[in-house]
């Protein structure tokens, strides 16, 4: 989630001249600067030239109304990035394997299994240099329903508006907007407005930390659902980022999660 740009990193002239066929040298590739692990997205992109996977290895979601429960868990949702230029790169997200189960009190559990749907993503760098505190992009996203026992039902659509502030080298805040189109069952959509603000701190090289309020709206139900979004984050050298944490439900209509991923390089 970070933004802070390393002072390696080729100079405003330079990067112009990178694409993914003459893509960044490997000792000028800026910070690893991964979507993941809260809602606020970066408003960077990956480096011309170069790919990044960003995976929820486990995700665990449990959601409590009354008189009803769903518990999900999911398995390498992974997230695939290849940088088209200095300001954009563009994204496969493949969500691997969904167990889903679903139940009342009046009737049985409901359970769902099998592999997900394909998301597609576009990123642009808006505003943004390096060295400079201030960055936005853009993020555009199609989701395909080509799982067929899990995921939606119809192609849903999705756009996200990161901003994010460098105050030090340690500590920076991201602000976002995202908006999507989701599908229900019988292949109408409604309108789902998800605003986040987070802040990162880095105590050392190796460990920093993120802290974050998430909001949704649905429009359907016209009702907030918030979350605080917990997690450290382990840095093994420039390419390679584990992270964990939990999503703490602050509205009765959120759902609980706990999960582990990572963001690679190459």
């Amino acid at each position: 989630m970070r933004a802070q740009a390393q002072s390696a990193a080729p100079t405003p002239a330079r990067a112009q001249a990178y694409t993914l066929f003459r893509p960044v040298p490997r000792d000028s590739l800026r910070e690893l600067r991964p979507d993941r692990p809260g809602f606020s997205e970066s408003p960077f992109t990956v480096d011309a030239g170069h790919f990044q996977l960003e995976s929820d290895l486990f995700r665990l979601l449990n959601h409590r109304e009354p008189g009803h429960r769903e518990r999900d868990f999911f398995f390498n949702h992974a997230l695939l990035k290849l940088g088209l230029s200095q300001r954009t790169d563009l994204g496969v997200e493949v969500d691997s394997y969904s167990w889903e189960k679903e139940w009342t009190d009046q009737q049985p559990p409901e359970r769902r299994r099998g592999f997900g749907d394909l998301t597609l993503r576009l990123k642009h760098t808006l505003i943004g240099e390096e060295g400079k505190p201030a960055a936005l992009g853009i993020i555009g996203t199609l989701r395909l329903p080509v799982g067929h026992t899990v995921g939606t039902s119809a192609a849903e659509y999705g756009l996200i508006v990161p901003f994010a502030y460098d105050f030090s080298k340690k500590l920076n805040t991201q602000l976002q907007l995202r908006s999507d189109l989701l599908a229900e069952p019988d292949g109408r959509h409604f309108l789902m407005l998800t605003p986040s603000t987070a802040i990162d701190y880095e105590f050392s090289p190796f460990l920093s930390t993120f802290a974050e309020l998430a909001g949704q709206w649905d429009v359907r139900q016209a009702a907030w659902q918030a979350s605080l979004n917990l997690g450290p984050q382990l840095h093994f050298g420039d390419n390679l980022i584990l992270d964990c944490g939990t999503h703490l439900a602050l509205t009765k209509e959120a759902s609980q999660e706990y999960f582990l991923g990572f963001s690679f390089r190459i």
